[in-house]
């Protein structure tokens, strides 16, 4: 009788440890998603021949047209966009601005968006250079300077390995305790 109790406390304390590994991992999953860069044209720390005339990005996830800003900034930190951020009618994860070049040799573009998927915001940087050599020391190439999607830096392997290890350890404890205890009763 006591035995089937054990069993029955050991399983139950294992499944509620399950379900909450299982929690943080979907959890993780979801929080690393949000409408983060991928890509961008002009690329991100490119040097190009001439300015554009638009610079578009694509992310992640589709995106939310009220949280869509994207600004591109010349090297004396003047706004060289014009008009306002449109998400493209045929791709939904990519918006796209006019800018009318200044005559800068580095341009910045500051963009801030919020995911139509979760509705999380993000926002982030880069920047792209114009010399009519195609070259430049201006920029050296970089990952996307996003603030989405900050990791710690433990696989979530790790972490899974480290949940499934914890029930181990947590069930026999529990088991081994509760044994004997039932054993000093007897």
């Amino acid at each position: 009788m006591h035995r089937t109790r054990m069993l029955q406390g050991v399983m139950v304390i294992s499944l509620a440890g399950l379900a909450a590994i299982l929690a943080l991992v979907s959890g993780s999953l979801t929080a690393q998603a949000h409408a983060a860069y991928k890509s961008s044209n002009p690329a991100e720390n490119s040097v190009l021949k001439t300015a554009p005339t638009t610079v578009s990005i694509t992310f992640v996830q589709k995106l939310d047209p009220q949280g869509l800003s994207i600004t591109v900034y010349g090297n004396k930190g003047d706004v060289v966009s014009t008009g306002q951020a449109q998400i493209s009618a045929n791709d939904p994860y990519t918006a796209t601005i006019a800018m009318k070049g200044d005559g800068s040799v580095i341009y910045r573009v500051d963009w801030n968006n919020v995911s139509a998927e979760d509705g999380d915001p993000t926002l982030g940087a880069f920047v792209f250079a114009v010399d009519a050599s195609g070259t430049s020391d201006k920029v050296t190439p970089t990952q996307s300077a996003t603030t989405a999607g900050a990791s710690s830096g433990v696989s979530i392997w790790v972490a899974i390995l480290a949940g499934v290890l914890g029930l181990v350890v947590g069930g026999a404890g529990t088991f081994f305790g509760l044994r004997a205890r039932t054993l000093n009763k007897a």
